[in-house]
């Protein structure tokens, strides 16, 4: 059996695996609250300006005034998110407490109940949505069909001003077109812990705007979520091994 101690199976040949006849298990959720934790504090740091504010801070430049009028607050603002599995709706959880807009778009509708108790907007299409972001956040795997899915085409249809965070995967957006959106004022922030290539390499053009927020593909790798997955990892070959397959069955994605 191949077990992954996270969820993403991109970097597998599923080709040859399913030849071979292999089983694949993950650890669907075990990261999810961190990966959601993590969303939220990029989708702050962009409204907050706290990577500049930090920064200017250190080099002794005191811009009261002027600079708390250049942040913005959360409440108020939609929040579209491409995606609703388990991290999703963490984060529509969390950004309840701010008093922010939930839309989302995802191949699997929540509930209307669900829907309700947690003020969430549905939109069939992912173009459909944009128009109305003032911030989008992606949490959904990546496919053949949503590879660059943002790009030049899709972030014009987006309002001036808008904030992207990336906690996915890096292939879900074309980074040269984010940057030129970017550069232009178009877009107002981005925040991505997931990248188009991962280590990124000299060049990454991303690095030179100090309105864009890089983290090394971390949002799921806290300490806490870190021991689950190993542990879960672990518990699911011993099940393996003993034939208890029974319990772990929801598990096996292939």
């Amino acid at each position: 059996m191949i077990q992954r101690t996270g969820v993403g199976t991109e970097m597998l040949d599923l080709d040859a695996i399913r030849r071979h006849n292999i089983p694949v298990y993950v650890n669907a959720g075990v990261n999810a609250q961190s990966v959601a934790e993590h969303t939220l504090t990029l989708i702050l740091a962009c409204l907050k300006r706290l990577p500049q504010i930090n920064r200017q801070m250190h080099e002794g430049i005191w811009k009261k005034q002027l600079t708390g009028v250049s942040t913005h607050e959360l409440k108020d603002k939609t929040v579209a998110l491409v995606g609703m599995g388990n991290i999703g709706r963490l984060v529509a959880q969390m950004l309840q407490a701010f008093g922010a807009k939930v839309v989302y778009t995802d191949v699997f509708r929540q509930s209307k109940d669900v829907e309700k108790k947690m003020g969430l907007t549905y939109f069939d299409s992912f173009e459909a949505m944009l128009p109305q972001a003032d911030i989008l956040s992606f949490h959904c795997p990546l496919t053949r069909e949503n590879t660059e899915i943002l790009n030049q085409r899709t972030l014009a249809m987006m309002k001036y001003g808008v904030v992207i965070v990336n906690t996915a995967r890096g292939k879900l957006i074309n980074p040269d077109d984010l940057y030129d959106s970017i550069k232009s004022g178009h877009i107002r922030a981005a925040a991505l812990d997931t990248h188009y290539e991962e280590p990124i390499k000299e060049g990454y053009k991303l690095t030179e705007l100090d309105n864009v927020i890089l983290t090394p593909h971390i949002g799921g790798l806290s300490y806490e979520a870190f021991e689950a997955m190993m542990v879960g990892a672990m518990e699911n070959i011993e099940a393996f091994e003993q034939g208890r397959l029974s319990e772990i069955e929801g598990k096996r994605i292939l």
